[in-house]
């Protein structure tokens, strides 16, 4: 079972942890400067671990897809060191990394992913099937004008039972990927203060932040990112279950630096949260029980 994470730190695959889980780095033709990831076992016992890079894209469902190395690629540029290693139960291993392009690179944006994997075991006496965890670590590296242009299309709120989520419709149409970036929050549509009012919340998610009165759910807004040329729906799910009513999905943040404050209202049907009253007979089967009670009265 592989986990690849793009963005949230620190990023984890079953037992073994990364942090941080992406680089951003500026290529020019000189050698950069080396990059350091600290490789963590969260095991009781040792781990042997390998390192290998990747070229990598994000499909259309916004999901990893590796890809075959070029000449252009990043995942050709990179060197590392330990390839593999063992850490210790409950230990680390730090992991350096570099890029020394082979030829010149192009302008814009180039990807790879490192990935943290596991080795199985050959003389493991457990029984069953054996999980391996891996973890990617995203790498981006930029070269000459890095045009970030993000442009959000829309913000939809899908209000289906037991899956409410919202959805940022996004396109990058510059040489760099653009990424959501920011705050949302959810409130009753008659408390709702307005757009210009609302404001970032402070240490969200932590034991003590403090909502604002009425706000009913907050969160950090998703930042998959959307690659070069790409059009892509981010989901947002929100996990809060709300009753039946009218809100408002209140946003303050930015699309690659370009600010979005707006609220979005959306409602939540009755039907939602209806549950069926097993002493209720259906209208079908009360009409011809009056029907009957009728004929056999007569």
């Amino acid at each position: 079972m592989g986990t690849l994470a793009l963005s949230i730190p620190p990023a984890t695959a079953l037992n073994v942890g990364v942090t941080p889980p992406r680089f951003e780095v500026k290529i020019n033709n000189n050698k950069t400067r080396t990059q350091t990831i600290r490789v963590i076992n969260q095991d009781s016992r040792p781990v042997e671990v390998q390192v290998s890079v990747r070229s990598f894209i994000l499909n259309e469902n916004n999901r990893v897809e590796t890809l075959p190395p070029s000449e252009q690629s990043l995942e050709q540029w990179i060197v590392y060191t330990p390839a593999r290693f063992t850490i210790p139960a409950g230990g680390s291993q730090t992991v350096r990394f570099a890029i020394r392009p082979r030829v010149q690179p192009q302008p814009g944006e180039h990807r790879a992913m490192l990935l943290i994997e596991e080795v199985p075991q050959a003389n493991s006496k457990s029984k069953g099937v054996r999980i391996i965890g891996r973890v990617g670590v995203a790498v981006y590296g930029y070269v000459g004008d890095v045009k970030r242009n993000g442009v959000l299309n829309s913000v939809s709120v899908d209000t289906k039972p037991k899956a409410l989520r919202a959805i940022f419709d996004v396109s990058s149409q510059g040489n760099s990927s653009v990424r959501l970036n920011g705050q949302y929050s959810i409130w009753p549509a008659a408390q709702y203060p307005g757009a210009e009012a609302t404001k970032p919340i402070g240490n969200l998610g932590k034991p003590n932040s403090k909502l604002p009165e009425n706000l009913l759910a907050a969160g950090n807004l998703p930042d998959t990112p959307v690659l070069p040329d790409n059009r892509r729906q981010i989901v947002l799910p929100i996990n809060k279950t709300l009753p039946p009513g009218n809100y408002v999905l209140d946003i303050n943040g930015d699309l690659s630096g370009v600010a979005i404050n707006q609220g979005i209202p959306f409602t939540v049907p009755t039907n939602n949260n209806v549950k069926p009253n097993n002493r209720t007979q259906p209208n079908s089967q009360r009409v011809k029980d009056l029907l009957k009670n009728h004929l056999q009265s007569r």
